[in-house]
């Protein structure tokens, strides 16, 4: 199974992302990851406000080709969720 067939099963959970572009790091706020295609994922976003990680709230679109990790967070709500319905 390819990366983004893998991460199909994390739509929905919280996901930090860093990427390495023209050799610099740049991470990605954490978020929901939202949507994944062949070859880009969607990470959706809260602003500290509404209990996320980024300056305000949008959509990155980032290519996986870009990625040199993504992180499923250990204490990912939809994790818990799942995990009390049982």
């Amino acid at each position: 199974m390819n990366l983004s067939g893998r991460l199909e099963n994390l739509v929905s959970h919280e996901i930090l992302v860093a990427t390495s572009i023209a050799g610099e790091e740049r991470d990605v706020p954490g978020g929901i990851l939202a949507e994944v295609g062949e070859d880009y994922i969607l990470v959706k976003t809260e602003d500290e406000e509404k209990g996320g990680f980024a300056i305000t709230g949008a959509q990155w679109f980032v290519r996986l080709a870009a990625v040199m990790h993504i992180i499923h967070m250990a204490d990912c709500k939809k994790c818990a969720v799942e995990e009390v319905a049982g």
